[in-house]
């Protein structure tokens, strides 16, 4: 009996003495894969788990640094080969755990950044045509030579940029391309093009297209009495009088007491979004209006400013309504609250490798999400409340949006609302909320959309501006690029979006919206009055009785 307990106790001894075992180093390692592709599929783009975790024992007297990636050959018994590894622990001591290197191979220099590394990456290429002349007449009418959406993996460094166009050759001679997709990933293509190689044809192309110039037509806030508080329909008209718009602008409409002449003491009642218009393009648009209930009694006229980035002809930007109405105010207001986001403080990460984090500084620039297993973080979203007494408890919810303004026609996330504390009178507070692709209804989406941030979306405060509760994220929805096997269905094109015209009976239009099939065409009128209208769509006109 005591042989027994003295081998038992000889063996506790062993065990302490290995866990505390200065000569080796505990490290714990996600494996990533053998190439770099699938190391880029795991860890920049999510859309496979860490192969397995490996617990190994360095016999060195250093540890590797925790969220380090390295391409090693560890040398283990299992022969795992060369793989890429990042370490996700690191110990001061060995422990009784895993593998043990009396001999550790030398890890060398992390891979400083993965996600940018040489690698095959997939794109989408469009046709715009084999010169400069006819690349460029197609791309500044936002045409394309045809509409055959190429599957090509380039190997490169950085993703290709959606929207931008490249000369180059990968197996159909050379031609330019409008990039109309891509991902950091490689995926099931046609073509592999190699620009590393001395002889291959690839180059960014500059495409000289004449500014657009965006002309205030009208805007109309009707000639009736009303009273603050009260809700009612504006509509406003613009047109794009130049060449291709390529930035989002923005339609900014003040009441204006008094006079019909912009000036600095005019007050902002509106804030719209404006996608980038075609030459020729009209935009039509019915917002509906809250008067705040803190603005004084008297005459108005309704402002229209127009603000672009691009254009350089501002003279036409501004149009004043034909007409002023009358708002009473009939008592003296009561200090509220307003709640808005505040966009220098709501920081954003997403694919979008050159997105400035800040959703103030993110300017032409859009976020991507990949349509199926995608993910931005909402590091902060910044709450403030610019009124003069404190907020009730409210809610933050997202919409999915093709326009940038708040309509039936947007898509609620699935997920929970976020709730939001009071709130002081020039106070902030800060949330965080990571929006994932399936948050929208399971929808499969691709292209251009904007993601809303809707701030007291359950009207559980009466604020003195009900006009800037909604602050658009403009995000790019790409194609995942899955590259397991794949039935016939899985292979199928996502439905590319497409603009629709909506007319009155009189031949008046009076919507314009992005919509991806002919339900969504029959959904877009929802937000118009009972009567007949006529959609015109890609290659069709029909007539629609809206009850």
């Amino acid at each position: 009996m005591k042989k027994i307990t003295f081998l038992l106790m000889l063996s506790f001894l062993n065990l302490k003495a290995w866990s505390q075992n200065p000569n080796y180093r505990y490290h714990e390692l996600q494996d990533l894969g053998t190439t770099i592709e699938w190391a880029i599929s795991i860890e920049c783009t999510h859309h496979f788990q860490p192969l397995r975790i490996l617990d190994v024992n360095l016999k060195q007297n250093f540890k590797l640094e925790v969220g380090k990636i390295y391409k090693v050959d560890l040398g283990l018994s299992a022969n795992y080969g060369t793989r890429y590894y990042k370490v996700t622990y690191a110990g001061d001591t060995g422990v009784d755990k895993g593998d043990e290197l009396d001999t550790p191979p030398n890890f060398g220099s992390p891979i400083t950044d993965l996600c940018n590394s040489l690698s095959w990456k997939y794109i989408r290429p469009i046709l715009l045509g084999s010169t400069i002349t006819e690349a460029q007449g197609n791309y500044c009418a936002n045409l394309t030579a045809n509409t055959t959406r190429e599957k090509v993996n380039i190997k490169i460094t950085q993703s290709l940029a959606v929207g931008s166009v490249y000369f180059m050759d990968f197996g159909k001679g050379p031609n330019y391309y409008l990039i109309d997709g891509s991902s950091p990933e490689n995926g099931d293509a046609d073509y592999e093009f190699d620009p590393t190689v001395g002889n291959a044809v690839f180059s960014l192309a500059t495409l000289n297209c004449p500014k657009p110039d965006l002309q205030a037509n009208a805007v109309d806030c009707g000639s009736a009495t009303m009273t603050t508080g009260t809700t009612f329909t504006a509509v406003y008209s613009l047109k794009n009088i130049g060449g291709r718009s390529f930035s989002p602008s923005h339609c900014l409409i003040y009441f204006s007491k008094g006079n019909s002449t912009l000036s600095a003491d005019d007050i902002l009642i509106k804030d719209i979004t404006i996608d980038p218009l075609n030459p020729s393009e009209i935009k039509y648009g019915t917002p509906s209006i809250t008067i705040p209930a803190n603005i004084s009694g008297g005459i108005y006229y309704a402002i229209m400013q127009l603000v672009s980035s691009e254009e350089t002809n501002t003279s036409n930007n501004i149009v004043s309504s034909t007409s002023s109405f009358i708002i009473n105010q009939t008592t003296t207001p009561a200090g509220k609250p307003d709640l808005v986001i505040d966009p220098t403080n709501t920081i954003i990460f997403s694919n979008c490798f050159d997105c400035s984090a800040a959703l103030s500084d993110l300017g032409s620039k859009r976020h991507t999400i990949n349509n199926q297993s995608g993910i931005i973080n909402l590091q902060s979203i910044t709450i403030k409340n610019t009124g003069s007494t404190a907020s009730t408890p409210s809610t933050l919810q997202f919409y999915l949006s093709t326009d940038g303004v708040l309509d039936s026609a947007d898509i609620k996330s699935t997920a929970s609302a976020i709730s939001i504390g009071a709130i002081n009178p020039g106070a902030s507070i800060s949330v965080s909320k990571s929006i994932f692709s399936s948050d929208f209804g399971g929808l499969t989406v691709t292209g251009n959309r904007n993601i809303l941030i809707s701030v007291d979306d359950s009207k559980t405060n009466a604020e003195s501006n009900e006009n800037n509760n909604v602050t658009p994220i403009p995000v790019t929805f790409v194609n995942p690029f899955a590259r397991t096997a794949q039935t016939s269905s899985d292979t199928q094109e996502v439905p590319q979006p497409y603009s629709i015209n909506v007319y009155n009976f009189d031949g008046q239009k009076v919507l314009t919206k992005e919509v991806n099939s002919k339900e969504e065409e029959d959904k877009s009128l929802d937000t118009l009055k009972t009567g007949i209208y006529i959609i015109k769509s890609k290659g069709e006109t029909r007539k629609v009785l809206k009850k």
